[in-house]
């Protein structure tokens, strides 16, 4: 099962990154990227990208490359104080450790990548998942069980923090499967069925068939393990149809591996050994030294089924060509425990004993007690054959030694997963509520701030105001005032006759307001209308649709004059009469763009009401402000509005 559970999460693994790249990476080659690189006017994140697209795809081909483009990527972007492409830097590069299987150095990126993240950008947390990601599998190969599912609950925390899209929901459904591994080694097999339930509802809908793909492999490891072989079967072909969606051939070639494995349990060496033959050429292929040991170990096991000894001795040599290569010690005891059958069968139990006790001297045993206790159980049986009944009580009170040791480590491990759930929601239930608190904290913060500024300017705009009419007050000396009174007694006349005009065009202006009022029911009335008719027709559909966003517009327009004209008629009654009053040298259209300008009204608003070009407007600013003798550096419109 072991072994089963570490080859799917290294898939998934290697595949979690491949897919967030593909897009990136369909249109152009490798050596597309490197000659854009060569372009010194490329931007500098278009250059991070392209680094860490080349160092992702080298970590597969060489080692030394892919450090080389991710080291480049991360400098640039820690100049470029890029916090988003450092954390993708440091992922990339506990991807590389992962995959060279350095689990603390694994470890220690992905804590890198945590440590520029924020947990309050949305932009980081998939970033931020993928490094909790990284830190479970990394757990997970060193067996703390306990903190390989906390890390898993906190890339799970931040997945359904993201906005939900396809893409998010596939790493969800990577999780849960991820999770189920984690419980099914410490036989909690119920949680982990769970699990791989909630990632099968995630992936389904989406279409996601990589990862439905991936649960169903996960289903017949389990239903393996519990030697239930016809479901087991079942699984294996739901799981090779999703890969062929996908053109996954590696995992529909593995999976035939597995069904060998099944007809092999259940002793059907003729049905396993087709198979395995036929993919062992494949594997030859790329002469890939631990694929290889495994393969011919296999075929050493059918033919031993089939009591053809010598050939399988000859595919066990094979293996332990292949296994001196690969360096690997779990090949190594296979190796050993299938040569001691082959001496099991031939009836040499003193040569199949040896050949167990050499590997068990080996000093690296100890770093795998299951198989250790195997290797104790079968020297047992052996030495038992061989009437040796002291040694065979000896070693089968080893087997039991490790059984309870392994079984005490297993208790351990599920007291610590229980503990590390507990602890988890404990803290995420905190964190929930330093989140809200920090909300809120903000939100009041914020409020102080406007009341603040809101103070501020008010107390500042009546300082302004006092100030502004202490000076004018000082500068309206006594002769000015005398000479005021009498110009307005000159006035009064004129005034009177101004005021008659001035009714007279209010009159106007009032009629035309009315007018457009009218307009404006007529005009609501059309579109009420237009929008009970009912179109089929989707070129039609756009034409009404234009048609009443054209109405509305003229609308607003309309009520935009109405209430120009209301202020132009309030503005009027007063302010002409003063500017007629201090300013008798200007004509009646520079009286029209003053009292405009009073209203505040921009020079293309005041072109468009007065019907003349904006530079028109322009040159009536510039006499205005000659006649009325404004001092130079202050501003026409604000002289104006103090008259």
């Amino acid at each position: 099962m072991t072994k089963f559970l570490s080859f799917i999460l290294l898939l998934f693994c290697a595949t979690f990154q491949a897919q967030n790249d593909q897009i990136q990476t369909q249109e152009i080659t490798v050596e597309d990227i490197k000659a854009q690189l060569e372009n010194k006017t490329l931007s500098s994140k278009t250059r991070i990208d392209n680094l860490l697209i080349l160092g992702f795809d080298y970590i597969t081909k060489s080692k030394d490359s892919a450090y080389y483009y991710l080291e480049n990527a991360l400098s640039l972007s820690k100049v470029e104080n890029d916090s988003f492409n450092i954390i993708r830097a440091y992922n990339r590069f506990s991807e590389l450790e992962k995959y060279f299987e350095d689990d603390s150095k694994t470890l220690k990126y992905a804590d890198s990548a945590l440590q520029y993240a924020s947990v309050t950008n949305q932009k980081h947390f998939p970033g931020i998942a993928y490094s909790y990601r990284n830190k479970g599998l990394a757990y997970n190969y060193l067996e703390r069980f306990d903190l390989s599912l906390e890390s898993f609950l906190s890339a799970n925390r931040f997945l359904l923090k993201d906005t939900q899209d396809d893409e998010t929901k596939t790493y969800l459904a990577e999780n849960y499967t991820d999770l189920a591994s984690i419980y099914a080694s410490i036989d909690n097999n119920e949680t982990a069925l769970e699990c791989i339930k909630k990632a099968l509802a995630i992936s389904i809908p989406i279409n996601a068939y990589w990862e439905i793909g991936d649960s169903y492999e996960f289903m017949f490891a389990h239903y393996f393990q519990e030697k239930q072989y016809p479901l087991a079967q079942k699984y294996i072909d739901s799981a090779q149809t999703m890969y062929a969606k996908v053109n996954n051939l590696q995992g529909i070639q593995f999976l035939d591996k597995y069904r060998a494995e099944i007809y092999l349990k259940q002793d059907k060496p003729d049905l396993a050994i087709p198979i395995y033959d036929a993919l062992l050429q494949l594997d030859k292929k790329d002469s890939i030294a631990y694929i290889l040991t495994e393969g011919y170990t296999f075929l050493s096991k059918a033919y031993t089924k089939k009591n053809k000894f010598e050939l399988a001795a000859r595919y066990l040599d094979s293996a332990r060509i292949q296994a001196s290569i690969s360096e690997n010690l779990s090949h190594l005891i296979s190796i050993a425990s299938q040569q001691a059958k082959i001496y099991k069968n031939k009836r040499q139990l003193g040569r199949g004993i040896v050949e167990l006790q050499k590997i068990l001297a080996n000093e690296n045993i100890e770093f795998f007690q299951e198989s250790k206790k195997d290797l104790y159980k079968q020297l047992s049986d052996l030495h038992t054959l061989n009437k040796d009944s002291k040694n065979a009580l000896l070693s089968l009170n080893e087997y039991h030694r490790i059984k309870d040791s392994l079984r005490a480590i297993l208790q351990k491990n599920k007291f610590n997963v229980i503990q590390s759930e507990f602890n988890y929601n404990e803290l995420s239930a905190k964190l929930d509520a330093r989140e809200a608190q920090l909300q809120v904290s903000k939100a009041e913060q914020q409020r102080a701030r406007d009341n603040t500024y809101f103070t501020v300017v008010v107390l500042g705009l009546i300082v302004i105001f006092f100030i502004i009419s202490f000076y004018r007050q000082k500068k309206l000396n006594p002769i000015k005032r005398e000479n005021l009174i009498a110009k307005q007694e000159v006035l009064s006349i004129k005034q009177e006759a101004l005021d008659a005009q001035v009714s007279f065009k209010n009159k106007q202006i009032t009629d035309f307001a009315i007018h457009i009022s009218e307009k404006n029911e007529l005009l609501e009335k059309i579109k009420t209308k237009l929008k009970e008719v009912k179109v089929i027709n989707d070129t039609h559909k756009t034409v009404v649709k234009d048609t009443i966003h054209f109405i509305n517009n003229d609308i607003d327009q309309n009520k935009e004059k109405i209430q120009l004209y209301q202020q132009v008629k309030q503005t009027n009654d007063s302010f002409r009469a003063k500017i007629d009053q201090l300013y008798s040298n200007l004509n009646e259209k520079e009286k029209k763009v003053a009292t405009m300008l009073r209203l505040g009204q921009p020079s293309k608003q005041i072109a468009l009401q007065l019907g003349i070009s904006a530079a028109s407007v322009d040159n009536y600013r510039y006499n205005l402000r000659k006649k009325m003798e404004v001092p130079k550096g202050h501003s026409l419109k604000d002289f104006i509005k103090k008259i």
